[in-house]
């Protein structure tokens, strides 16, 4: 995880989707940088205006027609038209709960529904992580990159020209403990 203001110059000359963390960052400076108490958000108080003015205006999507893909931080409901979407599930979610009207909905929760990307029809293909726990996902329409660098796994990412070669490397470091209740609730 990110602790710095130097974090935000990486992704910022790289590029990034919105993400929950990037959310919870935003919702904490929305209290004033003096109000800050939680230990875990002490360095947003380094951050400058350029800075928040930049994870503000992080996309939720990053489309590419070319490829006919798209990215996305946690995942889309299917069958539901890219607009129809809800920013929350885009950033949090990781399974799909069908309702007895038979309408899909996004949830957080692992133990609860199936795998969103078991359910994707596209049309796009589909490039999303925060979904630790399940690791590496390669799907028809679907590729899940989330291999766990922060508690210590791979770095993954995918090459999206030519084949989409898929490239992994090792986590420096553990940057947060491993949690195995959150992991699999």
């Amino acid at each position: 995880m990110y602790r710095t203001s130097k974090y935000l110059s990486l992704v910022t000359f790289m590029g990034a989707t919105m993400r929950n963390h990037e959310e919870k960052v935003l919702q904490e400076l929305a209290v004033g940088k003096e109000n800050i108490t939680s230990p875990k958000y002490q360095w947003c108080k380094q951050l400058d205006n350029d800075d928040i003015e930049y994870l503000k205006a992080l996309p939720y999507t990053i489309s590419i027609p070319s490829l006919n893909s798209i990215v996305v931080h946690a995942g889309f409901v299917p069958g539901k038209p890219l607009e129809g979407q809800k920013l929350h599930d885009m950033t949090h979610m990781r399974n799909i709960v069908e309702l007895d009207n038979g309408e899909l909905r996004a949830t957080e929760k692992k133990k609860v529904g199936v795998s969103w990307v078991t359910l994707w029809k596209g049309p796009q293909h589909v490039y999303f992580g925060h979904d630790a726990s399940r690791g590496l996902q390669q799907h028809d329409l679907c590729t899940g990159l989330d291999t766990r660098c922060v508690y210590g796994g791979k770095l993954t990412g995918v090459f999206l020209t030519g084949d989409r070669k898929i490239v992994s490397v090792d986590a420096i470091s553990q940057y947060e403990q491993v949690n195995a209740e959150a992991l699999l609730t």
